[in-house]
């Protein structure tokens, strides 16, 4: 069912007032003259009412419009500014992020150069140590292998 607009109501209240103050009037014991005067009456009495009624109708309805208006317009501007508002928090979450990954990467970096450098030293070392004791065990090889000549040199002799 669709809502009862004012215009309706003021109409139907208009109505059923002449309506009843007719039916009363027409019930009513009078001579024709008087009746006709309260009729007359009473319509001037629901002429002025409509009047007055539409007028204040008009005014809650333009009042009711501005009203409206204004909150639409100052709701409108509050979830403007929170969206800004939220739109730049969010963009300084991101930069603070955006920041702490740049540093992260960055330690991560030189972190993985120290170790890079680190673990070539090692090798180098290990590489030098290993190259001497490669050095030493041909040394020693070659001392044995002039000891087994010169065993076997005794030994022929002998």
């Amino acid at each position: 069912m669709s809502k009862m607009d004012t215009k309706d109501f003021i109409i139907g209240a208009v109505v059923g007032s002449i309506v009843g103050a007719s039916t009363a009037m027409l019930f009513a014991p009078k001579s024709g003259k008087e009746l006709r005067t309260d009729i007359n009456s009473k319509a001037n009495e629901a002429r002025d009412k409509t009047v007055e009624m539409t007028t204040a109708a008009k005014e809650k309805g333009t009042e009711y419009s501005q009203l409206a208006k204004e909150k639409g317009t100052e709701y409108s501007q509050l979830a403007k500014d929170k969206s800004d508002e939220w739109s730049k928090l969010a963009k300084d979450q991101w930069g603070k992020v955006s920041e702490r990954t740049g540093k992260i990467t960055n330690k991560a970096t030189e972190m993985g150069e120290d170790l890079a450098s680190d673990v070539k030293d090692l090798m180098d070392s290990e590489k030098a140590e290993g190259e001497e004791l490669a050095e030493q065990v041909v040394k020693e090889i070659e001392e044995t292998k002039e000891k087994l000549r010169d065993d076997v040199e005794e030994l022929k002799n002998k």
